[in-house]
């Protein structure tokens, strides 16, 4: 019971930490992922 506990704290604290990760770091707007110099949308 003790290991199941612990594994399922562990799952919920990474599911949490790659949200976070996930919408502060990779998540940009069309218009910001697709801009260059020679193109703007």
């Amino acid at each position: 019971m003790k290991a199941f506990l612990a594994g399922l704290v562990a799952a919920a604290a990474l599911a949490i930490a790659a949200a976070v990760v996930l919408d502060t770091e990779f998540q940009r707007s069309a218009a910001d992922h697709f801009q260059t110099e020679a193109v703007r949308l």
